[in-house]
């Protein structure tokens, strides 16, 4: 595995467990038909080259595969902080997941799958209780240097079981960012903002629900996440609403 072509996140000082909670999260989106890069964990000691860090007492780190190089040219990538032309910290309340969606149904190579890709996401990151959403999150990718198409996902992590009480989602959603009070009717308000045909949206919706509710609560069982926090995670599926409760 050449470690140029990935990003390796170590654990972190401040929160227990985030290679495994974040590997955990990507693995469960992918399920529920993300598309998500190649991820691993490796073993911290299987590192060379790693700069002397203070490091808690664990064992792996968290590796994703970039997609933004093609051997050794780099393929250009915005997140949409800089497609937006925002300062970066603004990037929590200077606009909405309706401006996103309907910048990629707009301007994307494909704007229709783009946007179902999109709609999925998000409601894969409420579903994993995920409040980390933001602009720079979220990323165009000109595979062929000229053609804007959404960006794998990256950064899918449980946050709910780091910060005390967190109940919300980074930007606005059809005019809530409460996980525990959003319904299918927020994401029509979305859609009809974003300016994309609701029908095309609901059925990728209802496919992510399907795939979560069938494959994730075996899923959970197998993948690496700390036991504190899969209980957790499961509480949170228990408190969302009828229309997303798994």
């Amino acid at each position: 595995m050449s470690l140029g072509d990935w990003i390796i996140k170590t654990p972190s000082t401040k929160h227990k467990d985030v290679p495994l909670n974040e590997f955990t999260a990507m693995s469960l989106a992918s399920l529920a038909g993300v598309d998500v890069p190649e991820i691993t964990l490796v073993a911290l000691d299987k590192l060379d080259n790693l700069p002397p860090i203070n490091m808690p007492d664990e064992k792996q780190a968290f590796a994703i595969k970039r997609f933004d190089r093609n051997g050794e040219q780099r393929i250009h990538m915005e997140d949409f902080a800089q497609v937006l032309v925002k300062y970066p910290h603004e990037k929590y309340d200077s606009a909405s997941y309706e401006q996103i969606g309907k910048i990629l149904y707009d301007f994307s190579g494909d704007g229709l799958a783009d946007t179902q890709q999109f709609a999925r996401r998000l409601l894969v990151n409420i579903l994993l209780a995920n409040g980390d959403a933001h602009l720079k999150n979220w990323s165009l990718l000109y595979a062929d240097q000229i053609t804007p198409r959404l960006s794998p996902a990256y950064d899918i992590v449980t946050t709910s079981v780091y910060i005390e009480n967190e109940r919300r989602y980074a930007l606005n959603l059809g005019k809530t960012k409460e996980w525990h009070e959003v319904t299918y009717a927020n994401f029509e308000a979305w859609a009809n903002r974003a300016g994309v045909p609701w029908r095309a949206i609901k059925p990728h919706l209802d496919d992510t629900m399907e795939k979560a509710r069938t494959l994730w609560p075996r899923a959970i069982k197998e993948l690496p996440m700390n036991d504190g926090h899969k209980h957790s995670l499961q509480a949170h599926w228990a408190k969302l609403q009828k229309d997303f409760q798994i």
